[in-house]
């Protein structure tokens, strides 16, 4: 086939999220698909980071877009679009063309959309099938992050749960073909042309091992500038690591990860709590940790940080929500707690005791190699793909305008 991929950020290869999902499935696509992509750059791309992915690509298409222009063009359209605000940010002349000019310049299968930030600019397209990735149901999301925003921005993030919700059941009608990584996802998006393909680990990039590791070291990964994250972490160290140390006053909670937000960064330097920042190897954290924590209680999606504990051989308690999408076992590949008391007692339960870590650690590598394989996503995505040309053939289209 051939392929356009349309991305609002570039697919840096040592990312996670949705930027993740693009570069590994240009990764694992490009051995038998002849692949374009169209990316938006809101920040610097380093040379090291464009050839990892020119690699996979027959042709690459970057367009800057800078944030005074976003902010422009937000404060302009927001009054008078019904469009998410996170949709109007990304308006730009300038991807409009480039992503006008790559589609008329050949003849491509399939156009690959990651989120809705794209759609505005192939809401219009009706020769070429469209399969769109929206990786969570965004509104859900939004949701469960205004519960905890500060009380003053807390209707900023109303007027865009609601601006997403019509959007996204606008785009659920418009496209035959859209993708979710989580099942509660799809179901809060309730429309039946809403599959879900789960996001995956790079088992190479998270080797096994047990051997090594420092004793009574607690992390926490993931972007810690997202609120979810912030949030959670903020959770863990007032109400259930004070108990933790407790028992076992040498402990430290170390806090792994990009961007920490200010109310993470006054988490560090005491209570044995140490905030990292951003890392070289995500992966070298957690192979030297005793246990992994993912204490989230709010966000959507699925939570990498799960499946690369597991993979990296790194025990994890997490809440009910953390294991969402990913659907371990309680007590075999994971251990689940969502209130502060149990929480501390299983992550307490599992430092005391070597050999249950062991149980827990090598059941969730062999978990991880099961059922979360890229090369198991890429197929997915390609029986996607052919099920959209064959829809697109037969004349089926999509529904109102999302203008």
């Amino acid at each position: 086939m051939k392929l356009c991929f349309v991305t609002p950020r570039f697919p840096h290869p040592t990312t996670k999220g949705d930027k993740l999902r693009v570069y590994e499935a240009l990764k694992h696509l490009s051995a038998r698909h002849d692949i374009t992509l169209v990316a938006a750059t809101d920040e610097a791309v380093s040379p090291a980071d464009y050839a990892a992915v020119a690699r996979y690509c027959r042709r690459v298409a970057t367009v800057p877009i800078h944030r005074w222009q976003s902010l422009t063009a937000l404060a302009l359209r927001a009054p008078v679009s019904p469009l998410p605000l996170q949709t109007l940010f990304y308006s730009s002349a300038a991807l409009q063309r480039s992503i006008r000019a790559v589609l008329a310049s050949e003849r491509f299968d399939v156009i690959h959309a990651s989120l809705i930030r794209v759609l505005p600019y192939l809401w219009e397209v009706d020769d070429t099938p469209v399969v769109v990735d929206l990786v969570d149901a965004l509104a859900r999301s939004i949701a469960l992050q205004r519960r905890n925003a500060p009380p003053g921005i807390r209707f900023l993030y109303a007027l865009e749960e609601e601006r997403v919700r019509r959007y996204e059941h606008a785009a659920c009608a418009r496209f035959p073909r859209l993708i979710v990584c989580a099942e509660a996802d799809r179901l809060a998006l309730g429309a039946p042309s809403v599959s879900v393909i789960r996001t995956c680990v790079d088992l190479d990039d998270f080797p096994y091992r047990r051997e090594g590791r420092d004793d009574d070291v607690v992390v926490m990964s993931g972007n810690m500038g997202y609120q979810p994250n912030v949030e959670a972490a903020v959770w863990f160290a007032k109400a259930v690591w004070p108990r933790v140390r407790a028992a076992r006053p040498g402990a430290r909670f170390r806090v792994v990860g990009t961007r920490p937000a200010r109310a993470v960064t006054a988490l560090g330097g005491s209570d044995g709590i140490e905030v990292t920042g951003a890392v070289a190897d995500v992966g070298a954290e957690l192979r030297r940790a005793t246990l992994s924590v993912c204490p989230l209680r709010g966000g959507s999606g699925m939570q990498i940080k799960v499946l690369e504990s597991m993979a990296s051989g790194t025990p994890i308690v997490a809440t009910s929500f953390g294991n969402e999408g990913i659907g371990a076992r309680d007590g075999q590949e994971i251990t689940i707690a969502d209130e502060p008391s149990a929480f501390a007692a299983a992550a307490l339960g599992l430092l005391a005791d070597p050999e249950r870590r062991d149980r827990v650690a090598a059941a969730g590598r062999r978990f991880s190699e099961t059922e979360f394989s890229w090369d198991s996503h890429a197929a997915r995505l390609e029986a996607l793909y052919a099920e959209a040309i064959a829809g697109h053939n037969s004349g089926q289209r999509g529904g109102p305008s999302g203008s």
